[in-house]
């Protein structure tokens, strides 16, 4: 579903559609939108339809529709004004719900940072690209990434007491409840309120904590940068094709490699070498 603005794209003049004549843009805007309230409200994407049913209501409609818009129209009141929040786009940078309709195209409207959708499903995934600081180059972040540091484990700020007859658990108030074993955590931060985009950054040491199998990497041909992103949830895995970068969840790739035997989006074949 589009996340785009539906802002009408031709002016009023060409907006009417009649049958057989030439308003093509008309017919595509009329088109869309009635596909887009229908297709929405199915779903449960009631502020969504209700916009679409809003903009059709400017247009200028074709006999055989105008009773199904009306109707529509009037039903659509009785649905919530809010979209089913399972359908609603979610940054993994700052937790923010985004709205379908989102004017400022495919980014968060809280922190600006750009949604990687999934290349079969459309999803948004749950990555957050990364960049390198200066001085730092690509094969360097590729060996420090792949030094895999371990770790340490944070104590539990609980404590456990035994006594004769009873087993007792304190909080200890005195450990920092705030802290982060990763530091790429801290590097999501940004400034409420902002209205540009702010990348995230990482330094060597960051780079040294990651998990290699936590990165993925579009190593794009010269003169283009590569690429790096990083996944929130590592226990949900995300493929990436070797040939053309598209992402994906690893088992709707798996199951559509399965039945095509090649790329969903690229169309390479599985067993060639070649990236």
């Amino acid at each position: 579903m589009s996340k785009h603005s539906l802002a009408p794209a031709v002016p009023p003049g060409n907006s009417v559609f009649q049958h057989g004549d030439c308003a093509k843009d008309g017919q595509c805007q009329l088109n869309t939108l009635f596909t887009l309230a229908k297709q929405s409200r199915a779903l449960g994407a009631y502020k969504l339809a209700r916009h679409a049913y809003d903009k059709l209501r400017g247009l200028q409609i074709p006999a055989r529709f105008q009773k199904s818009i009306e109707l529509g129209s009037l039903t659509i009141r009785s649905k919530p004004f809010h979209d089913r929040e399972e359908l609603v786009p979610l940054c993994y940078r700052c937790s923010s719900n985004n709205p379908l309709l989102n004017n400022l195209g495919n980014v968060c409207v809280n922190c600006r940072q750009p949604f990687v959708f999934s290349a079969s499903s459309y999803e948004v995934l749950h990555l957050v690209e990364f960049y390198l600081e200066e001085g730092i180059t690509d094969e360097e972040a590729v060996s420090l990434i792949d030094l895999e540091v371990p770790r340490h484990k944070q104590e539990s700020k609980w404590q456990e007491t035994m006594s004769d007859n009873a087993q007792t658990l304190r909080l200890d108030e005195t450990m920092d409840c705030t802290g982060s074993n990763d530091p790429f955590t801290a590097k999501l931060s940004f400034e409420q309120g902002g209205s540009e985009f702010v990348p995230v950054v990482v330094s060597r040491s960051v780079l040294r904590s990651m998990s290699r199998r936590d990165v993925l990497i579009k190593r794009w041909p010269p003169p283009l940068k590569w690429q790096y992103f990083r996944s929130l949830l590592p226990d949900v895995s995300v493929t990436m094709c070797p040939s053309c970068f598209q992402m994906f969840h690893s088992e709707d790739y798996e199951l559509l490699v399965l039945q095509h035997n090649c790329c969903p989006y690229c169309r390479r074949h599985i067993d060639d070498p070649s990236p």
